[in-house]
């Protein structure tokens, strides 16, 4: 269950497969590093009250999803998370989950929303509740949901990264460039930075930088197969930067 959500930053077509690795996101044991996401979250349960065995069992379902790659599984937690505790902060997160799936992301705005009326430091619910808005063309909303994370939750590298990715839709690049580098000081390994960084700097005309990060992006340890259109792009840009600056000193 990752932090990061891949699909506001692609800058690329996206295949079939990428979306259903987006899809996977929100409650996969990670994307890319397998960060995780509710590990310090403290049940949160609305008007309901549940008794102390039920609290146990969906923060066990939570916690198992947290740690799982199991997309089916994990759909299935969630599932009877809804059925044990529909209106508590998880029932609603997880009821948002479902609608971005089937991307109803009006809906998924909606769950969300209620969860942190329920719960207002549910980092990860505003997280998910920015990138609905992001699938909706809401720049300004996603811009100010990630950004009341980071306020709360300052070290959330990912979230950094996201919030990069809505200043860039929202043509907003050095600001973009800003948060990017500050996801990167915050976790090196976040490698896909430097792919958008190389990206932007590229469409501002800054080459040597985007040589630099494409360079950087190429050069990390990474899945050669799931990257493989990023890898492919990079790599030409790459290369003609290299003609380009070899053309322009001769």
């Amino acid at each position: 269950m990752a932090r990061i959500d891949r699909s506001p930053p692609e800058f690329l077509p996206k295949t079939g497969r990428e979306k259903e690795r987006a899809m996977k996101q929100f409650i996969s044991g990670g994307f890319l590093l397998g960060w995780t996401l509710l590990l310090s979250i403290s049940p949160a349960w609305g008007a309901e009250n549940p008794a102390e065995g039920t609290h146990r069992e969906v923060e066990a379902l939570f916690q198992e999803s947290l740690k799982s790659d199991d997309y089916e599984r994990n759909k299935t937690n969630l599932e009877k998370i809804i059925d044990l505790a529909p209106d508590s902060a998880y029932g609603h997160f997880s009821k948002g989950w479902f609608w971005a799936q089937e991307e109803n992301y009006r809906m998924a705005v909606e769950e969300y929303r209620t969860a942190l009326q329920i719960r207002p430091q549910f980092g990860e619910a505003r997280n998910n509740l920015a990138s609905a808005h992001f699938h909706l063309g809401n720049w300004s909303d996603s811009i100010r949901e990630y950004e009341e994370v980071l306020r709360q939750n300052p070290d959330w590298s990912e979230t950094h990264l996201n919030l990069g990715s809505a200043y860039y839709m929202a043509g907003r690049a050095f600001a973009s460039i800003q948060a990017w580098e500050k996801a990167l000081q915050l976790n090196p390994e976040l490698f896909i930075v430097h792919y958008y960084l190389g990206l932007t700097f590229d469409k501002l005309g800054r080459k040597a930088e985007a040589r630099r990060h494409y360079g950087q992006f190429l050069a990390a340890d990474k899945n050669e197969e799931e990257f493989s259109e990023y890898i492919e792009h990079a790599g030409q840009r790459q290369s003609d930067i290299w003609v380009e600056q070899a053309s322009n000193q001769t």
